[in-house]
């Protein structure tokens, strides 16, 4: 391949990794914000109960049981850890793909975290692909309480 186009391939990928960097900050920005105002509604809503036993009759109504269902949604579906590790591997071994790339003989520490970002991205999404399958092999509904085969 032509050096100038090596060199024009490579200001693109580098111009694309910090597009990229900046989308993942924003990502990770909003997650955070939301992530705070859900716990800060959630404490308010927990602190207008006066006793246990308004919390009780709380948790009794169907909005209460809306509520807690919320929580245990979000806590069992073993889909969203799956997605949340694909998600973390692509992002990081597209920082380490672009971090590989700005090292050179210089700068052969870049190369260095990049490589080790990279390769750990590769881990994350090789992990996510095994717990997919085993989650659609091992359905909960044909997994015994008891333990017995």
């Amino acid at each position: 391949m032509d050096p100038m186009t090596q060199g024009q391939l490579k200001e693109w990928f580098v111009i694309v990794a910090t597009f990229g960097l900046f989308g993942w900050a924003a990502y990770l920005a909003t997650v955070i914000v939301r992530r705070k105002q859900k716990n800060d509604m959630q404490r308010a809503l927990l602190e207008k109960f006066s006793s246990a036993h308004d919390f009780a009759e709380f948790m009794q109504s169907p909005a209460g049981q809306k509520y807690v269902l919320s929580f245990a949604d979000a806590v069992t579906r073993p889909i969203d850890s799956i997605m949340n590790s694909v998600k973390v591997g692509i992002v990081m071994v597209s920082s380490g793909a672009a971090l590989a790339s700005f090292g050179n003989q210089q700068r052969w520490i870049l190369e260095t975290i990049g490589t080790v970002c990279a390769v750990t991205g590769v881990g994350f999404i090789v992990a996510a692909a095994v717990s997919y399958i085993l989650f659609r092999t091992l359905r909960p509904s044909e997994i015994r309480s008891d333990g017995k085969d």
